[in-house]
């Protein structure tokens, strides 16, 4: 296999960023970031004009896209088109995401991500069950009448995946101790979100959890004399924080708020896409109920959101409009969500790592998508 290379006015590789240079790799791997003026004849490079290379962008909540809801379509083939709509928004790898379903649904999910992987489905890390064990009153757009709390016998019946990172969310306050030790001896990433829990339900067990779902976004409110989730969360140090930044689940001020409060590299951009991103569909249907875009936001019924309608290049665009920095906006979409779900191959242009990038023009929107070695 022959070297390739891409290159741009800008590369950013996560730390630094490098000036009409060329990212080179072969097969799937990283070579070298060296200068335009270096490359070797013989290496095939394809030049991406007034635009700026960056670590491929990792979502770790994506619920659907190109039409399909993971929900509605548990199979490696609604994985395969989940990601090629994403990747239209610079998405180089993802995490399907299956919202609260029932034990069969949820071992068919972990089946198809599993076969998926086999398979070598291009941007599929692993898989985020968001629920079922989450907290009633904090449900969403989720059907509180699949919410249980899991004992480890019942755990114990799923196939768990033992190459693929796994993430779920849980209202850890409904989750015994026990539970979330399980949980974790199992390698799975624990998020806690769509939870309700007070600050003395979470103190015991804030050392199981590694993250927080959507912040802000179904979970008990900041409150003077209450943290609540949204308090405990700001308030770790050690735990990392998602967030929505299409404007509308998330004001940008708290966004900004968040990104002061929490330590650099805890707080990671996800889009909580539903299928109608990369696609020209505006509605769906989820446990039996249609979801809508309105006013460039997703409804159910009620009027109540139910995920979002936005791509990984625009929610960057968003936060750096807002005043975080680019090259913190940059890491918060790639860095620092692979080191959440610790993929440290990935999320840096640096030697030896997987061959990923997100090719961005001037407006931050996606112009192609490298993953595993292969241009798109």
């Amino acid at each position: 296999m022959t070297f390739k290379a891409i290159s741009a006015s800008r590369i950013f590789d996560g730390q630094d960023y490098h000036v009409n240079a060329a990212l080179v790799w072969k097969d799937d791997t990283i070579h070298s970031i060296v200068p335009i003026s270096d490359l070797g004849a013989n290496i095939e490079v394809e030049h991406f004009s007034d635009a700026l290379i960056c670590p491929g962008f990792i979502d770790l909540q994506v619920n659907g896209g190109g039409g399909v809801m993971f929900n509605n379509d548990i199979t490696p083939s609604g994985i395969s088109t989940i990601c090629s709509a994403h990747r239209k928004h610079g998405t180089a790898h993802l995490l399907p995401t299956l919202i609260s379903s029932t034990p069969a649904n949820i071992q068919q999910a972990l089946n198809a991500t599993e076969h998926g992987l086999q398979d070598k489905e291009p941007g599929l890390l692993g898989i985020h069950l968001e629920g079922p064990w989450l907290n009633k009153n904090k449900k969403g757009a989720h059907d509180s009448n699949l919410f249980y709390a899991p004992t480890i016998k019942e755990l114990e019946l799923f196939h768990w995946p033992s190459q693929a990172p796994i993430l779920v969310t849980a209202a850890v306050e409904k989750l015994e101790i026990e539970t979330l030790q399980w949980l974790l001896e199992k390698s799975v990433t624990i998020s806690c979100g769509h939870s309700n829990a007070t600050s003395a339900q979470l103190y015991d067990k804030l050392s199981y959890i590694n993250g927080f779902t959507h912040l802000f976004n179904a979970m008990s409110p900041l409150e003077g004399r209450e943290p609540g989730v949204v308090g405990a969360a700001l308030n770790s140090d050690s735990a990392w924080c998602s967030i929505i930044t299409d404007g509308i689940h998330v004001h940008p001020q708290n966004v900004l708020l968040s990104y002061k409060s929490k330590p650099k590299g805890k707080l990671i951009i996800v889009t909580d896409a539903m299928a109608t991103v990369g696609s020209e569909q505006l509605s769906f249907e989820l446990d039996g109920e249609e979801i809508s875009v309105k006013d460039n936001k997703l409804v159910n019924s009620n009027g109540s959101l139910a995920g979002a309608h936005i791509g990984m290049d625009d929610s960057i665009a968003n936060v750096i409009s807002w005043g975080i920095p680019e090259n913190e906006a940059l890491r918060m979409a790639s860095t620092y969500p692979a080191e959440a779900i610790k993929q440290m191959n990935l999320g840096k242009l640096h030697t030896g790592y997987r061959a990923s990038a997100t090719i961005l023009n001037s407006n931050y929107k996606t112009q192609s998508v490298l993953v595993d070695g292969i241009l798109y």
